[in-house]
């Protein structure tokens, strides 16, 4: 469904959801799409709903992602306050965790608070009406006053400005413009590809479920995890290309490839996060 607001609308909307986020309406669709700080495509985007009103039965799983994931559309279902996350990760490895906040009110709400809005400015305009006519009034009679005093020009200054103005007038040529420099294209140079370069044991491998910059969250993470009955794990992963250091949260440890895609879909659908089944990886050197 599609409304067109009107200006007393947006006007109760601002003062509504001031400070709030990004304003909407119950059964409305919304979209947003998120930044991607890598300018490539070889990224994921994973939509959490992080916050929403105790009334709204939302989860993770109703937040609908483009094809390439990078755009997300949700249709709130309550009034209040939600909160939704994206992580953008690089080949498993998180790069980028970006948040937006929403204020949705029932569209009732907004169309009672506009009609009262709505007559408030008829009033208030009238009155500025009211002010701005006596103004004009006063205006055009101060102008007839002086267009009254005024004095006409003597004839010999009207024909002196007559023949100064029948003067031929030179005709300066410029001179012809020069060509416009043609931009100069510099070449952009790539940045440099990250490899993996942490030996695996290719015999067994393990579930990754997300990747942090700073340790400490990934430390909560995992703990939450463990919390939860996961087997969980921190990997720490040296980039020596870029100097880029990542934390890995991973679950368990399988030497059947099946048991573990099994296992990651199971996780995935319970803690509505992508999942990425790797090789268990050995101890990195710095």
């Amino acid at each position: 469904m599609k409304k067109t607001l009107s200006l007393s609308t947006l006007l109760f909307l601002f003062i509504a959801c001031g400070g709030g986020g990004i304003e909407g309406f119950v059964g409305e669709a919304i979209s947003i799409t998120a930044d991607n700080p890598d300018e490539t495509t070889d990224v994921d985007y994973t939509w959490i709903l992080i916050d929403q009103p105790d009334g709204s039965l939302l989860n993770s799983s109703d937040l609908t992602p483009s094809n390439d994931g990078r755009r997300m559309t949700f249709e709130p279902d309550y009034p209040g306050d939600y909160t939704v996350d994206v992580v953008v990760s690089k080949y498993g490895d998180e790069i980028s965790n970006q948040s937006f906040a929403f204020s949705i009110i029932h569209p009732s709400d907004a169309e009672d608070a506009a009609e009262e809005s709505k007559e408030d400015n008829e009033e208030w305009l009238n009155e500025d009406l009211e002010e701005d006519l006596d103004e004009e009034y006063a205006e055009e009679e101060e102008l007839d006053e002086d267009l009254a005093e005024e004095e006409y020009v003597e004839e010999d200054e009207d024909s002196a400005d007559q023949e100064e103005n029948n003067d031929p007038v030179p005709v300066i040529e410029s001179p012809a413009a020069a060509p416009a420099p043609k931009p100069v294209v510099k070449a952009k140079p790539l940045p440099p590809k990250r490899t993996a370069s942490i030996p695996a044991k290719t015999d067994r491998y393990t579930i990754q479920v997300v990747s942090k910059k700073m340790l400490k969250d990934a430390d909560q993470y995992a703990e939450k995890l463990i919390s939860q009955g996961y087997d969980a794990y921190i990997q720490k992963v040296i980039f020596k290309e870029t100097d880029e250091i990542f934390y890995r949260v991973r679950i368990g440890s399988y030497d059947n490839i099946n048991s573990a895609y099994a296992t990651a879909k199971s996780v995935s659908k319970e803690l509505g996060l992508a999942t990425w089944v790797d090789f268990v990886r050995k101890e990195q050197k710095p």
